[in-house]
């Protein structure tokens, strides 16, 4: 987005400032910020209704312009909202790594590749177990 301030043309960009399981939480800090003059908005509200039980979509995003997030931020702090540093992973993928690491094969590849290998496991081992239950009840 391209904003023109006395002949001058600055490019400014949307970022997302917070994330919310549910679409109600992310309304709150909306009702927050547009009280304080802050235009935001919501992304992916409708599609996590929709899918939210069904696929993780990431969350309900906070979303507004580069320039309007350190005064966001400030209201966010004062109402009590929690920022996590830049560098700090979610809790989701704390998790994944806490278990990768006590698999000795997965410890030195990258996040995608640890969950995608738990993903094939946990498959192979609900289908071997799916195989011999049906072995088991067609013996009997």
């Amino acid at each position: 987005m391209s904003v023109t301030i006395n002949n001058t043309v600055m490019d400014d960009k949307m970022v997302e400032i917070a994330r919310f399981q549910y679409p109600a939480e992310a309304q709150t800090l909306i009702a927050l910020l547009k009280s304080e003059g802050i235009d935001c908005y919501i992304r992916n509200e409708l599609s996590t209704q929709v899918m939210g039980g069904y696929v993780d979509m990431g969350g309900v995003r906070v979303e507004l312009l580069e320039s309007e997030a350190p005064h966001a931020l400030e209201v966010m702090v004062a109402n009590g909202y929690e920022i996590p540093d830049e560098n700090e992973e979610p809790e989701q993928i704390k998790t994944v790594v806490g278990w990768a690491r006590h698999i000795p094969f997965l410890r030195n590849l990258s996040l995608e590749k640890q969950i995608l290998f738990l993903f094939i496991i946990i498959a192979v081992c609900i289908g071997l177990l799916i195989f011999f239950g049906s072995l088991l009840s067609s013996h009997k």
